[in-house]
């Protein structure tokens, strides 16, 4: 199974998410604007629950996405 995994980031889009924190049924996330460029900026960190989708983690971000492992 794929899990999550601390100062790993997460994410193909604009937006990325930098795992900082986690136990076995959370994890807290920041989400990362412009990734690797000049101007990334990191966010307000968030906690969320972790879900099991059989060989994977995901966790959904306020704003509705999901996240996978």
């Amino acid at each position: 199974m794929r899990k999550f995994e601390v100062g790993k980031r997460y994410g193909e889009n604009a937006v990325v998410f930098e795992i900082i924190k986690r136990t076995a049924k959370t994890i807290t996330y920041a989400p990362i604007y412009h990734a690797g460029r000049y101007n990334e900026s990191k966010r307000e960190e968030k906690t969320v629950k972790i879900r099991d989708w059989g060989d994977r983690e995901v966790f959904f971000t306020t704003g509705h996405e999901t996240v996978e492992a």
